[in-house]
């Protein structure tokens, strides 16, 4: 029980963001009440309508209550700093599209703050979050709007031209002109996927673990039939040279643009000029101008992918690659309708400057940045992960294709010819993975005794290479054979498979691979310890155990 504060206002917050309430409303005398909540339930930040009876100045309002993480002990980065400087750097935009700060930030000993906004001049009543409207043009349930209005009543002309009204306005009214920096060089591709996934590979983000499961530096794609780029590489700097070659269009950016953070005028009839951004937790004042645009549409897509069959998924990904081209009608009209009204909207604004080929470039390469977001995020559908990543690597395959002068990175990070289509899980993955400490030693023996080197070049290369390719999932048996054997060992067992690490029938409790890269099974030694995966280079992974 929290003084002050309504129980399910409490609940949805969380115990350490309603105790940092109440001390907050008992203090200042006010009484908070949940109106609704402003998302469903997939964000980490709550946000919600609350009513603030205010005994102090007797007075009650509605306020927008949010309470988002804060980032590290950078005071000057929490969302409140971050509103602040947008609403100095834009006021007439500001004045006309943001919500204004109310109190000061309320700190919550978690690391989180809340904070409350307002719609200066507008009611609450007159809106609805962006969402509202694409479910309501799709007829689906999930999303209630407020009790005691007037239903909202949305088409597929409504949603359209309401996205398209935001990223016209997000871009012509708030970046205004598209800017580059010349103090700086020219970027890698690495170095711009990175303004977007800044601190998502390092260890506890939320791409580390996809990133330790794909380390090769090509993909197999079963729906297109061919080897892709490994985005993972990609973006870690492991596919392209460190050619600088892109300068960022930058400007300011909201850098979370999505229809759960987007509130439309919908009453007394539906205005979509009249749009609200509550959300403004990743501003940037010089940040990618690409990103927005393209994450918008892809939340569209996670919030609408079980709407779509197969083929319609296959199509959509060239749609968005060409919104213009000729896969279109396999889909929805709307979602057709909806990614070519976002790219009109984009090249209406950037044709002026002459800068289209940039942008359509740099669209490309956030589309890979955006959709490797996703694959991160825990709201996703595991169905449609899978999804996010083969765009991100068709992405990275239109960007090689068309800018031939990025180059290959020096290293490859895959050894021998290509993958094998047919196996890409192999026993020699298994193998390795069991067998690494004594290949470890081996390699080191064979360097010592000057033995290191030979025509398919430097053992410890070869060695890290063939590992990056078993985290990858790819075929490499002649390879892993040919390499033990040149360094004199271990005898990469024939019988190794599923009947134990020895060939013989595993008994009572068993331990598989845990990155689900072999089939490796093995039993535990009575007393011993549970048996590792020691492939992935941060730390050796325990194996999980066999169900059956």
């Amino acid at each position: 029980m929290y003084d002050n504060v309504d129980p399910a206002l409490a609940d949805g917050i969380g115990p350490a963001a309603a105790q940092a309430l109440s001390e907050f409303a008992v203090m200042h005398q006010c009484h908070y009440e949940l109106v609704r909540w402003l998302v469903n339930g997939r964000s980490r930040a709550p946000v919600a309508v609350v009513k603030e009876i205010d005994r102090y100045e007797e007075k009650a309002a509605k306020l927008i209550l949010k309470v988002p993480m804060g980032d590290g002990e950078d005071l000057r980065r929490i969302e409140f700093a971050r509103h602040r400087a947008a609403v100095k750097e834009s006021p007439a935009f500001a004045g006309q599209h943001l919500s204004t700060t109310v109190h000061t930030p309320i700190r919550v000993g978690d690391g989180s703050w809340i904070t409350f906004q307002k719609v200066a001049g507008r009611t609450f009543e007159d809106t609805e979050v962006l969402t509202v409207l694409l479910y309501r043009m799709l007829d689906r349930p999930g999303i209630a709007e407020q009790p005691g209005v007037e239903p909202v009543r949305s088409d597929s002309a409504t949603f359209t031209a309401a996205c398209g009204q935001v990223v016209a306005g997000v871009l012509g009214d708030w970046a205004v002109h598209p800017d580059m920096d010349e103090k700086q060089p020219p970027l890698t591709v690495a170095a711009f996927l990175d303004l977007h996934l800044a601190g998502q590979f390092a260890p506890g983000g939320r791409l580390h673990p996809y990133a330790l499961l794909h380390q090769g530096d090509r993909t197999h794609s079963e729906p297109d039939g061919r080897d892709l780029p490994n985005p993972f590489a990609v973006a870690q700097g492991r596919y392209f040279s460190d050619t600088g070659l892109i300068r960022p269009l930058l400007g300011k950016t909201h850098g979370d643009l999505h229809t759960d953070n987007a509130l439309i005028r919908v009453r007394p009839a539906i205005d979509t000029s009249g749009y609200y951004l509550i959300d403004n937790a990743l501003y940037e004042s010089r940040g990618p101008l690409t990103r927005d645009p393209v994450h918008l549409l892809l939340y569209i897509v996670a919030r609408t992918m079980d709407e779509l069959s197969a083929s319609q998924q296959n199509a959509l990904i060239d749609l968005l690659l060409s919104p213009h081209g000729n896969q279109s009608h396999r889909l929805p009209g709307w979602l057709v309708d909806v990614v070519r009204e976002v790219d009109s909207a984009c090249h209406s604004w950037v044709e002026h400057s002459g800068l289209a080929p940039e942008w359509r470039a740099q669209t490309v390469l956030s589309l890979l940045a955006c959709a490797l977001m996703f694959v991160g995020r825990t709201s996703i559908r595991e169905e449609d992960r899978a999804w996010f990543l083969r765009l991100a690597a068709r992405a990275a395959e239109r960007f090689e294709l068309t800018h031939p002068e990025a180059g290959r990175a020096a290293t490859p990070t895959a050894a021998g010819p290509e993958p094998d289509e047919a196996a890409r899980r192999t026993a020699w993955i298994g193998r390795m993975c069991r067998d690494l400490p004594e290949i470890t030693g081996a390699v080191a023996r064979a360097v010592a005794q000057e033995a290191g080197e030979d025509a398919g070049g430097s053992l410890p290369g070869r060695f890290d290479a063939l590992r990056t390719a078993a985290l990858g999932g790819l075929a490499r048996d002649a390879d892993y054979r040919e390499f033990i054997r040149q360094i004199g060992g271990p005898d990469p067992d024939t019988r190794f498979g599923t009947e134990g690490a020895d060939g013989r029938p595993v008994e009572d409790e068993a331990y598989v691979c845990p990155l689900s890269l072999c089939d490796r099974r093995e039993g535990r030694e009575p007393g011993g310890p549970v048996p590792v995966c020691r492939l992935p280079r941060s730390r050796p992974q325990r194996l999980d155990a066999d169900p059956r």
